[in-house]
């Protein structure tokens, strides 16, 4: 790979450059030992039509799948001890995360690119041994030749999320809180509410337009939801469109999703939706409102694709 245009870092107990102009000594990615770094895998759904052909019904991303190859040199990196570098790399994978350790650590794979900025993989493990090759001694030679097939359950890059923040120390109040999407993916946002006494208005319409210039629109534009109060056992609520996770839970750990009563929050804000202001509103709260709109930016690829 050429080391201009991106540069690659592998993060784990220690951050190790692989490629670029910065790339630790001793270590760097094998030219046409990568696959899988670029574009999510897909898999597309069609059903057959009653007279010709098929018509689409559906997609989903697949686990990311990874092989990355490394040329490693114990003489190049300054390391005294043979296999010292190959082996501290070879600890930073594992199968899985570590299940004795509270907070465990997995490997992250970094792409940093003046394009696109930062973007990276989490929870990346092994999916199969490393292939070392062993033709001759790598040990003696102190030169290392190997490659990592990786798994990446969340296929998608992310470049960080982006926090819009409604706010007032009223007893009642309204206004606007901005939401936007740029990536090429629907976003599965998040309502953090702090505010005991408060019972919040969440905006949640559907939406429709070409691509950056969406809008409230189709079946629901000006749908909203009216949320239980929050008492001052619950402190605040976390609401959320991430799967795998409690659509509705309390700041203490309750479960908030049965006092919604199947009135929750239905719709993902598409790919290339420009910044759009929403309004949001409460009453009754004790000492003011503080209502938080989490938007995480997934991208398809780890560099580019941004429209906006």
């Amino acid at each position: 790979m050429s080391d201009t245009g991106m540069s690659i870092a592998l993060v784990g107990m220690t951050r190790w450059p692989v490629h670029g102009v910065d790339r630790a000594p001793g270590i760097t990615l094998a030219e046409g030992g990568v696959d899988g770094l670029i574009d999510s895998p897909l898999e597309t759904e069609w059903i057959d039509d009653t007279e010709m052909g098929s018509v689409f019904s559906g997609e989903r991303y697949l686990p990311r799948d990874l092989t990355l190859g490394f040329f490693m040199s114990d003489e190049l990196a300054g390391t005294p001890i043979a296999g010292r570098l190959e082996s501290d790399f070879r600890t930073e994978f594992s199968t899985r995360p570590d299940p004795w350790d509270p907070n465990p650590q997995t490997a992250k794979v970094e792409v940093t690119s003046e394009l696109s900025g930062t973007r990276w993989l989490s929870n990346v493990v092994l999916k199969e041994t490393p292939e070392l090759k062993t033709e001759r001694d790598p040990y003696t030679l102190r030169v290392y030749d190997v490659a990592y097939h990786l798994r990446a359950g969340m296929p998608l890059w992310d470049s960080g999320k982006e926090v819009t923040v409604f706010e007032s120390a009223a007893a009642s109040d309204s206004g606007t809180i901005t939401i936007s999407n740029p990536t090429d993916m629907p976003m599965r946002h998040t309502w953090v509410i702090a505010g005991v006494g408060a019972t919040v208005t969440l905006p949640d319409p559907s939406w429709l337009g070409p691509k950056t210039e969406r809008e409230p629109g189709g079946d629901f534009p000006t749908r909203t939801v009216l949320l239980p109060q929050i008492t001052a056992d619950d402190q605040g609520v976390r609401i959320t469109r991430e799967r795998r996770k409690l659509h509705a839970q309390t700041f203490t750990g309750s479960n908030f999703l049965v006092r919604m009563l199947g009135n929750w929050i239905r719709f993902d804000i598409p790919p290339y939706t420009p910044p759009t202001e929403l309004p949001v509103s409460y009453t009754g709260a004790t000492a003011g409102c503080r209502i938080e709109c989490h938007q995480p930016r997934l991208w398809s690829r780890p560099l580019g694709l941004e429209l906006m």
